[in-house]
């Protein structure tokens, strides 16, 4: 008797919920829940873990009803189907990282394996399934979207939904705001400097801290912290990942000054660095030569002269085509100077922090309202779904009603 109940209690502590004539296992609510808080967007709604594994068991309870109510109705799914499906989400999840290594690696750091990533999906996919053969059987009759109600829908709401944003395609010539030979040999005597008293012996944080002219990591002894690949200015990157640990890299120029880097640890991708850097002045006299540059090139194609041509030859950025943005989405200069011009015209000399830009509309297509027409075939998609959710809700409730279910408290 002893050995039955204490099989019986070990049992019963393993279930989270009885729903009808089956459970729903502690196990499984862990690992659901474990699966949505690795997930970012569940992060902004769940405040508390509470308040996820509340919404995992709700969710769970809902599910096995509803698995339960389409047995009832005699509705299956094929398991082939079901397999296949998520092997295809499994491989599209693969893809997005640069190895299976890192893949697996991802998973580990987030407490999953493969087979509860298959498990999760293969739930989530099944369910889903049978709830639109079970919504079908049961609800597509009582849906009725008409022809008014879209057009009512229309007219109450085109003036948020109906706007079609404006778009144009951009190309640029940027041309950077560079210190004069003079600025930048006083600069680079100035970095010269201060090397050799690192290479006298001097403590590399003492010195940043008295020298460095970049105020965010002067105060931390030049520490830049963690650098990732990408993150960074390019020729910036190339000497800090190129140099030997504990190796101080001689005054090396970017478009911010002089730097002087020693790089402290290191691991695929990463380094953790510290720097001196040498500020050279910028005068009003090099604005004003790049901008009388800037004007000179904006006469040339003006008159004429082709614009990919000009932009391969003078221009700073090798990627002379930005792409296409909507107009209400760029961010200033650029968005004053594309609202104002046409198709085909090309900007006055544009002052950013990368230098001066000339820019050139390649395309342009004005904001314009989407027709009713346009908008049928989604307005209806969108009133079904609502209706469908709502009978869905209802459908849920009236399931409960007929069936058993206890919570366990110990949860």
């Amino acid at each position: 008797m002893f050995l039955l109940a204490f099989l019986i209690s070990t049992l019963a502590d393993q279930i989270a919920v009885y729903v009808g004539n089956d459970v729903i296992l502690l196990s499984e609510v862990r690992e659901n829940a474990v699966f949505l808080a690795n997930d970012p967007a569940t992060q902004t709604v769940f405040t508390n873990t509470d308040e996820l594994t509340e919404y995992v068991i709700s969710e769970l309870i809902s599910r096995k009803m509803l698995l339960l109510e389409a047995d009832a109705e005699s509705i299956i799914v094929s398991r082939d189907e079901i397999a296949r499906r998520v092997d295809q989400m499994i491989a599209g999840i693969k893809q997005r990282f640069p190895s299976e290594a890192d893949f697996y690696k991802a998973l580990e750091e987030q407490n999953l394996t493969v087979d509860n990533l298959r498990k999760n999906y293969e739930d989530n996919l099944r369910t889903q399934m049978i709830m639109q053969q079970l919504v079908q059987k049961k609800l597509a009759t009582k849906i009725m979207i008409t022809p008014i109600a879209v057009n009512k829908f229309y007219e109450e709401f085109k003036d948020s939904i109906a706007i079609l944003p404006g778009r144009a395609k951009l190309s640029h010539i940027l041309l950077p705001i560079r210190p004069s030979e003079a600025q930048l040999q006083k600069g680079f005597e100035k970095a010269l400097e201060v090397y050799k008293l690192l290479l006298a012996g001097g403590d590399f944080s003492i010195i940043a801290q008295e020298f460095s002219e970049d105020e965010n990591s002067r105060k931390k002894g030049g520490m830049l912290g963690k650098i990732n690949r990408g993150e960074t200015l390019e020729e910036f990157e190339q000497m800090v990942f190129s140099l030997k640990l504990g190796i101080v890299s001689q005054p090396f120029i970017t478009r911010l000054g002089y730097h002087i880097v020693e790089v402290l640890n290191k691991g695929t991708g990463w380094v953790l660095a510290r720097q001196i850097l040498i500020k050279v002045e910028i005068t009003r006299a090099d604005t004003l030569r790049t901008e009388n540059v800037a004007k000179r090139l904006n006469e040339l194609i003006t008159q004429g002269a082709d614009f990919d041509s000009v932009a391969k030859v003078y221009s700073e950025d090798p990627t002379i085509d930005l792409g296409e943005f909507y107009i209400n989405q760029l961010t200033p200069p650029f968005d004053k100077v594309v609202k104002e011009l046409d198709e085909g015209q090309l900007s006055e000399p544009v002052l950013t922090p990368y230098g001066y830009h000339l820019i050139y509309i390649k395309e342009k297509v004005p904001e314009r309202f989407l027709s009713l027409e346009e908008m049928r075939d989604q307005i209806y998609q969108y009133l079904y779904q609502q209706e469908l959710q709502k009978y869905y809700t209802q459908l849920i409730e009236d399931l409960k009603e007929k069936t058993f279910i206890k919570i366990f408290e110990t949860m």
